[in-house]
């Protein structure tokens, strides 16, 4: 397996089992396990444990907007999926957008190490955006035709 889908995949397992067998949902440090990577318990911390079904679809969500982007793996359009992601997590209400929140965070701040590059912050802006419920196509496919940054991905994968 591929490094960029066992990280996708870790962070959909982590908000998945580690939310649902939550006991404590007032003490968030009692869903901190040992032995995980940091940046997933950040995640978990971030998203109340009754949040857990939500979490779990949601998640599911986001994991399904990355293995499209994988899939298709067309130039300039990763930004859109970010926004698609975050968008039909955000769909599911106050739980999806927290979990959307956090495992983007947690996931932006694996890549950069911490730091917050210009991409980093460009992800963070396309995240939020589809959590808000923005028009993802209008912004990330059509808004950006005939420039440098053109994202020309087939209308079949929209």
């Amino acid at each position: 397996m591929k490094k960029t889908t066992v990280f996708v995949f870790g962070i959909f397992l982590a908000v998945l089992f580690h939310l649902s067998t939550a006991v404590d949902s007032d003490v968030a440090a009692s869903r901190v396990k040992r032995g995980l990577p940091r940046w997933i318990n950040r995640a978990i911390q971030a998203v109340p444990a009754y949040c857990a079904a939500t979490a779990g679809a949601a998640a599911g969500r986001m994991l399904r907007a990355y293995y499209d982007m994988r899939r298709a793996n067309w130039q300039n359009c990763d930004k859109y999926f970010h926004c698609r992601g975050n968008y039909e997590a955000g769909r599911l209400g106050y739980c999806g957008k927290l979990t959307a929140k956090a495992i983007s965070e947690a996931r932006e701040w694996a890549q950069s190490g911490g730091s917050h590059g210009s991409d980093s912050a460009e992800d963070r802006v396309a995240n939020d955006y589809g959590r808000a419920g923005g028009n993802c196509v209008q912004r990330y496919i059509l808004g950006t035709r005939n420039t440098r940054q053109e994202c020309s991905l087939p209308r079949r994968l929209w």
